[in-house]
């Protein structure tokens, strides 16, 4: 009896040290776990906070190049505004350079035709003292009679050349012909002053009244030759 109480106190003492060692075993599993759980939370932690780092510097990333494109079209547009505002000033620029021009032309023009109005120019059918013979033949024809240096055309125009077979003189006695003032025989005197203004010399002798005009080449003179009130002469020639 004895013995086997001992036996059986043996036989609990190794059965109470072996559930002992199980359980130390399993305390080290549980924390053996934990840890690895804590590792595995801790490793998705850190991806979960490097995917949003990662996340946010791309937003950050598209958030610039959203920016420099907005950016680019601003400039892109200024710079087109820009471009039609200097097209704009260089259009204007050369619209007023053009009317410019176009004024001072009309101006010269207008001077020229003052100047051409105003001008004293010594001439009958346009035909003036130091014109060519062709110049007389184109105008008046072929002479009618030839006595030396003097050529008579029809109306009777009498014509005298120079020693260079220019016309020294042009004259008439018929209303045939008229001055380029529009003075003719058979103008009433008094309306010289009308037609030419006032004459530059005035002769009267015998009855008959000499008004003459210098032109305004300062190389020839037109005399009109006025008796009773009536112009019956003029005479176109070369000083």
């Amino acid at each position: 009896m004895k013995k086997t109480f001992a036996v059986l106190m043996i036989a609990a003492m190794i059965l109470s040290a072996g559930c002992g060692n199980t359980m130390d075993g399993a305390k080290k599993d549980a924390q053996d776990a934990a840890a690895k759980v804590e590792q595995k939370a801790d490793e998705a932690k850190d991806a979960a906070n490097k995917a949003a780092d990662d996340a946010s510097k791309k937003a950050d990333e598209m958030k610039s190049d959203a920016n420099a494109k907005v950016d680019e079209a601003k400039d892109a547009a200024n710079k087109a505004a820009d471009d039609a505002s200097k097209k704009v000033d260089e259009m204007k620029s050369d619209a007023n350079a053009k009317m410019d021009a176009m004024k001072s032309e009309a101006e010269t023009m207008a001077t020229d035709m003052t100047s051409m109005l105003n001008e004293q120019v010594i001439a009958i059918n346009g035909i003036k003292p130091g014109a060519s013979v062709e110049e007389l033949k184109s105008v008046f024809g072929e002479a009618t009679s030839v006595d030396g240096n003097t050529m008579t055309f029809a109306d009777g125009l009498k014509v005298v050349l120079d020693g260079a077979n220019k016309v020294k003189s042009i004259s008439t006695t018929t209303d045939a012909f008229d001055t380029t003032d529009g003075v003719y025989v058979g103008a009433s005197e008094y309306s010289l002053n009308d037609y030419c203004g006032p004459a530059d010399a005035v002769r009267v002798a015998n009855g008959v009244a000499e008004y003459e005009y210098s032109g305004d080449d300062k190389k020839s003179v037109v005399v009109y030759k006025a008796q009773n009130g009536v112009i019956t002469e003029i005479i176109c020639s070369l000083k």
